[in-house]
Parts: structure tokens; C-alpha cells; sequence
């Protein structure tokens, strides 16, 4: 009898990264860190405006839904849709503009987490 070939598979090599932080970790800190005090002065009241504006609508909504449910049954899962929805249109809509924090306790979080700079709070 023959014996079958077996078949060996080498891993692939893996690339280094060229410094001690990830991509996507390089590319928060330059964010959060890079921003001169002019720029951030002029954007300040465009990102203020986009979340007070996403913030209403997120509330608007979210219990304009709750109260829907009163009238037409949506049950819990269909509430939680329309949160996710207007959430995620407002992520689109503004989130380019604020970075779409329209939680204040996130906001606050991710700041003592250091992952937010302080004077954006």
C-alpha cells in the first residue's frame, strides 16, 4: 500500500509594526493631540451646535418611539430599533463634525480614560 502525501502548511511571517502603537491607536492619539488652538477655537461652536442638535433629536425620537408604543404596539424590540436607527442616521449625519458623542457620560469616560482630550470636554 501506498502511503498518501502528507501535506505541510507554513505559517505566515508576520510584519512588525514600525512602532509601539497599532494603527488605529497612532491614528487617536494624532487626533486628540494634533489639533491647534485656532483650529479648535474656530470648530468649537460647530461642534457644539452639531451636538446639542444630535442629542435633541436622539431624545426626540427615541421616546417619540416609547410613545408610539402606547398607540401602536412596537414591543421592546421595535423601540430599540428606532434608537439604533436615529443613532446611527445622526452618526452619519454630524459624527464627521463632533465625533458624535451625544452622551455626555461617554464623553466624560472616555476622558478619565485618557482615550478623550481634556479640553474638548
Amino acid at each position: 500500500m501506498d502511503s498518501s502525501p502528507s501535506i505541510t502548511v507554513a505559517a505566515s511571517p508576520k510584519q512588525e509594526l514600525p512602532s509601539a502603537l497599532s494603527i488605529m491607536e497612532e491614528g487617536k492619539f494624532a487626533k486628540a493631540n494634533d489639533i491647534p488652538s485656532k483650529n479648535f477655537r474656530k470648530e468649537l461652536p460647530k461642534q457644539v451646535v452639531a451636538e446639542l442638535i444630535g442629542t435633541y433629536v436622539l431624545i426626540f425620537m427615541g421616546c417619540g418611539g416609547a410613545l408610539v408604543s402606547q398607540v401602536q404596539p412596537l414591543k421592546m424590540v421595535g423601540i430599540a430599533i428606532v434608537w439604533g436607527l436615529v443613532l446611527m442616521a445622526l452618526i452619519y449625519a454630524v459624527g464627521h463634525v463632533s465625533g458624535a458623542h451625544f452622551n455626555p457620560a461617554v464623553t466624560i469616560s472616555l476622558a478619565a480614560a485618557c482615550k478623550f482630550p481634556w479640553k474638548h470636554v
